[in-house]
């Protein structure tokens, strides 16, 4: 598959157990659960099979040691959650609800918001029976804002990657 077909800037995904890059993230996805860690510009979630992803845990790994990243979800039938999720330095997050935790929400975008202090971030989202979309990016503040995904759409996302 090209990299265009992947999303501008996305790379295969290589699994692995443990967040080691700079940005790394991990997709609970419906019927499979959490799935490996991905890091810096790697896809996450699944191609082709129509399962959306559920949660998102996104953890920090950065040589700034003030560095930090901030999420929040927005999901079906529940819109956009009450407040953001932060992680700093060697840390991680989780946006999103687990089939696991008696809900069932697909996630259909995500908001992240980046530090400024480590350049600009960039994203895109495998949206069900759209493809993928490029995140739009604004600031506010200090902070770097990136949307992936879609609203009010009711079409869950199914891939993604941030670097």
């Amino acid at each position: 598959m090209t990299a265009a077909a992947l999303g501008a800037g996305a790379t295969q995904a290589s699994a692995r157990s443990a967040p080691t890059g700079t940005i790394c993230y991990q997709a609970h996805v419906q019927d499979i659960g959490w799935m490996e860690w991905n890091c810096d510009g790697e896809w996450a979630g699944t191609r082709g099979r129509a399962l959306n992803i559920e949660a998102v845990r996104i953890h920090v790994n950065s040589a700034v040691e003030t560095f930090k990243v901030c999420a929040k979800a927005h999901r079906s039938n529940y819109g956009w959650d009450d407040h953001y999720e932060c992680a700093s330095n060697n840390h991680e997050i989780q946006i999103g609800t687990t089939g696991t935790t008696g809900y069932y929400n697909p996630m259909e975008a995500m908001r992240v918001y980046f530090d400024t202090s480590r350049g600009e971030p960039d994203g895109n989202a495998y949206v069900r029976n759209i493809g993928w979309l490029p995140g739009p990016s604004y600031f506010v503040n200090n902070w770097r804002v990136m949307e992936i995904g879609t609203t009010g759409r009711g079409l869950p996302m199914e891939t993604f990657w941030i670097k």
